[in-house]
């Protein structure tokens, strides 16, 4: 089981992509624009992504090229149209690491995604640790000076984006498209309970709480 970005634009190909990948009980998340998908490579932990070349925002190469240059490493997939031999060529050039072409077989893109995901991983960080919270993006588990906390993954994926951005003030808006964007039903006050949640479960003795409110502007993660 892996969590596996895809980035696409046409919504009948992300969902047969999302279906198959599905199949094989990875765990799937799709955006259909190349400036969200960017931020999630950015700010969230994946072990592969699949990328299309024609995005809005901005486009796959854009994409592969600033998160390679940001210090990026998970492998990445293209799955565009484009077929050209010099359109392959800037694929690899910008740090891509397959490349199929549409229409394709669904037993082709189970293949290289196989293939991929068997590569030896990178020398990633894949631990968080701030204020006393030690945060493992492998195992998706928590602890707070040694002791396990028990997170629903929305709880994890808010820490996880504060952590990565130590000090940088996030707006409820903000973090409804970033954390909570598959869920319909979210609004403004579902954020403000979540961060509540969250800092409950977080808090330590005699401390100030890590997540702090900044009225009416948002929230930001600050160590002291």
């Amino acid at each position: 089981m892996a969590r596996i970005l895809v980035v696409e634009d046409d919504p009948k190909v992300s969902q047969v992509v999302e279906e198959a990948l599905a199949a094989f009980n990875h765990i799937v998340e799709a955006v259909d624009d190349g400036l969200d998908g960017l931020e999630r490579l950015t700010y969230y932990h994946y072990d592969l992504a699949i990328i299309d070349w024609n995005l809005p925002g901005l486009t796959g190469i854009e994409i592969c090229q600033k998160y390679r240059t940001s210090g990026g490493q998970i492998p990445i997939l293209f799955l565009t149209g484009q077929s050209d031999v010099p359109n392959k060529v800037e694929a690899f050039d910008s740090g891509a690491d397959d490349y199929l072409t549409k229409p394709f077989a669904f037993s082709e893109l189970m293949a290289r995604v196989k293939a991929l995901l068997r590569r030896p991983p990178q020398m990633v960080e894949k631990i968080l640790e701030a204020g006393g919270l030690r945060m493992d993006l492998a195992t998706c588990s928590v602890t707070n000076g040694g002791q396990p906390v028990n997170l629903a993954p929305s709880e994890f994926a808010l820490l996880e984006l504060f952590m990565k951005s130590p000090g940088r003030l996030f707006s409820s808006d903000e973090l409804l498209n970033r954390v909570f964007k598959t869920e319909s039903e979210a609004t403004d006050e579902a954020v403000r309970q979540r961060v509540l949640r969250l800092r409950k479960k977080i808090a330590q003795d005699g401390k100030d709480s890590l997540i702090k409110t900044v009225k009416g502007l948002g929230y930001k993660f600050e160590v002291e």
